[in-house]
């Protein structure tokens, strides 16, 4: 099964595991594993407590993600939705659901008795996700026009998605001590 690992820069609160003993946890460990098909890495699924997407949705998005930008061939197959429930620590549903949800969008079929697939058509880019870059670069033109040099555009940007990752972070803690109450 193809193993899913954590892309450099991007984290958009998706995620993933495969029952090769490579995984995904919501709290960002991973677990070793045997590189799969033709990846040794490891991509991390974070539940984004922050956010206002449902789980599902934010696990869709992040395989559609992965599928669109090739980290997912086609004819890779995804982990079991039990595996990947159990990886992640979320409902099995839940993962259901965003399976369901990515087989009528197109990018995995379901072969009976052999599990999820990436549809062998899905294109590998994405026009939503070049609009979403010419707003980063739009941003960062503003920036550039009220004197930052580009060095400091980047410790600016990293410093707001270091807060957003703290602020997940602290969200999931929070969370954890409800559990424990």
């Amino acid at each position: 099964m193809q193993n899913f690992n954590d892309i450099p820069g991007s984290d958009n609160g998706s995620g993933n595991g495969s029952s090769s003993g490579e995984g995904i946890r919501r709290d960002g460990s991973e677990r070793g594993g045997n590189g799969g098909a033709g990846s040794d890495d490891a991509i991390v699924f974070r539940v984004d407590e922050t956010s206002d997407l449902p789980i599902w949705a934010q696990l869709r998005n992040r395989i559609a993600y992965l599928i669109r930008t090739g980290r997912f061939k086609a004819g890779d197959q995804l982990p079991s939705v039990r595996s990947l429930a159990a990886e992640a620590r979320i409902n099995y549903n839940t993962v259901a659901k965003a399976y369901r949800d990515l087989e009528l969008s197109g990018f995995i079929v379901s072969v009976r008795g052999r599990g999820m697939f990436v549809q062998k058509n899905v294109a590998a880019s994405s026009a939503e996700e070049e609009a979403i870059d010419a707003l980063v670069e739009s941003c960062i033109k503003q920036y550039r026009a009220r004197g930052m040099a580009y060095r400091e555009v980047r410790e600016r940007m990293t410093g707001i998605v270091d807060e957003l990752e703290r602020k997940a972070r602290e969200a999931e803690e929070e969370k954890r001590d409800y559990a424990t109450v």
